[in-house]
């Protein structure tokens, strides 16, 4: 029990030293926001020149296309997020009191992840409450308080892909770039914009092996009211299972990254 108070400890003590540095830089905060703010418009006025049968009307589309942009954010932080994050530590000879602190690197490296997800959700909640003050988005309140929880579930389903880029970056201090494909891949084959229905029938396979189209799909389902493709449940056990799966794959990644990088003497280079 006490070992695992003292590594909660340690992952707090690296949360609080990134909310620091973050809020060290006096208009990150704003430009955050005002990088969401611009997104939720852009999209807003877009929806005023949708007419396609897949969506009944503007707002329908609006809605689908906030939420994901909420999500996308979470999806961001944590695969853009902590390889720039791991890389500067590189760069700046700070990885190597991670390495020799009690915690160790693995868990030090797992800990970089929390506060920039704590962050893009934040940002995710204030993109919606924009849309639903500013431009009216309609909102399902009866069922939007079980979004909390799928969202949450949805963090714990991205964390495995960046802790799989930060192993890489440890290894090969080049891999941080991978997360921009992958974001960038995720965004048109995870129905983030546009329903998944209208890809080709050769990569639509693609958005039934990674949880972000389940996350989307009740997330969805539970703000505004978008209908299931699939039953609840199942959408809920895809995202258990990709965590259950994921996560310790992951985990076992970056330990092996480290054992490597610590081996060929190149733990603490960049």
């Amino acid at each position: 029990m006490n070992t695992v108070a003292d590594y909660t400890t340690a992952g707090m003590a690296i949360v609080r030293r990134d909310a620091l540095l973050f809020l060290s830089y006096r208009f990150r905060v704003l430009s955050q926001l005002a990088a969401v703010f611009f997104s939720i418009s852009l999209f807003y006025y877009l929806s005023r020149m949708v007419n396609v049968t897949t969506f009944s009307s503007s707002d329908e589309y609006f809605g689908y296309a906030v939420v994901g942009i909420a999500i996308l954010e979470v999806i961001g932080a944590s695969l853009s997020g902590l390889p720039p994050a791991l890389r500067q530590e590189l760069v700046a000879g700070t990885f190597e009191r991670l390495i020799l602190s009690p915690a160790g690197a693995v868990t030090s490296t797992i800990a970089m992840l929390a506060f920039p997800m704590l962050v893009a959700l934040v940002s995710g909640t204030v993109a919606l409450m924009f849309g639903i003050v500013v431009f009216g988005l309609p909102i399902h309140w009866s069922t939007a308080p079980l979004a909390i929880p799928v969202a949450l579930l949805a963090a714990l389903a991205f964390a495995p892909f960046a802790i799989g880029i930060g192993g890489a970056v440890l290894a090969v201090k080049q891999a941080g770039r991978v997360s921009g494909f992958v974001v960038t891949g995720l965004s048109l084959v995870g129905g983030f914009f546009f329903p998944v229905a209208l890809l080709p029938w050769w990569i639509r396979w693609m958005s039934q092996v990674q949880p972000f189209t389940p996350s989307l799909n009740l997330l969805r389902h539970l703000l505004i009211g978008t209908p299931l493709v699939e039953s609840e449940w199942l959408s809920f056990v895809k995202l258990i299972g990709f965590s259950a799966a994921l996560l310790p794959a992951s985990i076992w990644f970056l330990s092996v990254s480290v054992r490597w990088a610590q081996r060929r003497g190149t733990i603490i280079e960049y």
